[in-house]
């Protein structure tokens, strides 16, 4: 029984020591903003804590809403608009607001919350003192606002009834579809939403697979911290797409569009 619990005991410092290396790789603790603790290199971070997973998970009372998530999360109403040439209510409020992955990350980023509000530290909810604020609501960086016109669709399935539609609007509407679920491929991912496309008359289901902040961004991993900006794949440089026009190379980011979006001129490029 000794030798059993030496072997288990173990193996659990060995996965321990793997997770180490997987923060590591995710550089949380290295110049990352989302490192909201006093050895954060960003302007936002506490006064004093120094714990680093607590602004945003935490092993026990945590939400439903997330992986063990501990930020308490925004109440705010959100205005959003409609893609151009879409009619219905593809993306409206109250009907279609942020969800999943995407109300984690504005449970901070609309600013009506304070990045130190957390659900469960030393056993019950509190505030974290923070040594800065949030910059101004709507500045279109780290505090989108509530007012989120302008930015990428988030919360929006991906499928393909969506391909079909965004298919028949190339070269009139649009220069650049939508593929269909199962060609989307990274380093863009699709995530879970309980929306759905096309209202009105679509089933709305937890587990439908579309775009959320997390299907660009990885809140662990910033390669170049201020300029990758948290986006999937980042490295700074050039992805090559050879099976587009002219620029065969294209810039840093691009790739990552075109992993879910696809050149109308292309025959073949919109797949479903």
């Amino acid at each position: 029984m000794q030798i059993r619990a030496l072997v288990i005991a173990m193996m659990f410092f060995s996965i321990a020591a793997s997770q180490d290396c997987v923060f590591a790789q995710g550089n949380l603790t290295a110049p990352n903003r989302h490192n909201l603790s006093i050895t954060g290199a960003g302007t936002v971070k506490a006064s004093s804590e120094t714990q680093i997973c607590i602004f945003c998970h935490t092993p026990h009372a945590a939400l439903t809403s997330g992986p063990l998530w501990n930020h308490t999360l925004s109440s705010a109403t959100y205005t959003v608009s409609l893609p151009p040439g879409v009619t219905g209510s593809q993306l409206s409020t109250p009907e279609n607001p942020p969800d999943g992955d995407s109300k984690l990350c504005l449970s901070c980023h609309d600013g009506t919350v304070s990045s130190g509000d957390v659900q469960n530290i030393g056993g019950g909810a509190g505030i974290i003192s923070m040594g800065a604020s949030m910059p101004a609501e709507g500045n279109g960086s780290s505090n989108l606002g509530r007012d989120i016109r302008g930015h990428h669709l988030v919360s929006i399935e991906v499928n393909a009834d969506l391909n079909q539609a965004k298919n028949a609007q190339c070269g009139s509407t649009i220069t650049f579809g939508v593929k269909g679920p199962a060609s989307v491929s990274g380093p863009a991912i699709l995530r879970n939403t309980s929306n759905c496309y096309p209202q009105p008359g679509c089933t709305k289901n937890p587990t439908n697979k579309g775009v959320q902040c997390t299907s660009c961004h990885d809140p662990h991993y910033d390669p170049i911290p201020g300029t990758t900006k948290f986006i999937r794949g980042a490295t700074a440089g050039p992805a090559s797409q050879p099976t587009y026009p002219a620029p065969s190379t294209w810039v840093f980011g691009d790739d990552l569009c075109l992993s879910c979006h696809c050149d109308c001129s292309v025959s073949g490029s919109c797949p479903l």
